[in-house]
């Protein structure tokens, strides 16, 4: 990663990008934030692995096992699916909330490129009262297009070691 300054009004936009995107998972609005997408996006997250520091054993598992590696064809699916009304996990909806921060920006080495780091915490209130927390780090790449930025590539590292909800129906 090129740890390069982006000017302000770069920094400011693609920040301010992140919190309605925010805004727009938390009310379902998924055609608006597809429209976000490059057509070929990438949209990934790989189960951590927790070990102890002193252990300089190889790792038995896979260096990545994916919780879910997306494109845009299998969001829109994933999506559609959200959409039917018979997914019995959000009926009724669920309330949830994405909360942004710790935003950083820098230049990439391809031109109109940039890498954004941030931390997303989620939280999903379901019909039994039962309230879920997720925090994570994402590493995105966008690209400023004549239409304003694209995400091209979302790299999302969960905190925890393993997935705390019977569910992951929804985006980070």
């Amino acid at each position: 990663m090129n740890e390069a300054s982006v000017s302000k009004e770069i920094y400011l936009s693609l920040q301010q990008l992140l919190f309605r995107e925010a805004r727009l998972l938390s009310a379902e609005r998924y055609d608006d934030w597809l429209d976000l997408l490059s057509d070929d996006v990438q949209y990934e997250m790989e189960m951590p692995q927790r070990r102890f520091r002193e252990d300089r054993t190889q790792a038995s598992a896979p260096k990545k096992t994916p919780i879910f590696n997306d494109d845009k064809r299998s969001l829109l699916m994933r999506i559609g699916r959200i959409k039917t009304g018979f997914v019995w996990a959000e009926n009724p909806v669920n309330a949830i909330r994405h909360i942004v921060s710790n935003i950083e920006v820098f230049d990439s080495d391809k031109a109109d490129e940039f890498t954004a780091y941030s931390i997303i915490e989620i939280h999903r209130s379901r019909l039994d009262a039962e309230r879920k927390r997720f925090t994570a780090g994402r590493n995105d790449i966008w690209k400023k297009t004549a239409s304003g930025f694209q995400l091209l590539k979302r790299t999302v590292a969960l905190d925890d070691g393993v997935v705390l909800d019977s569910n992951i129906n929804f985006f980070f």
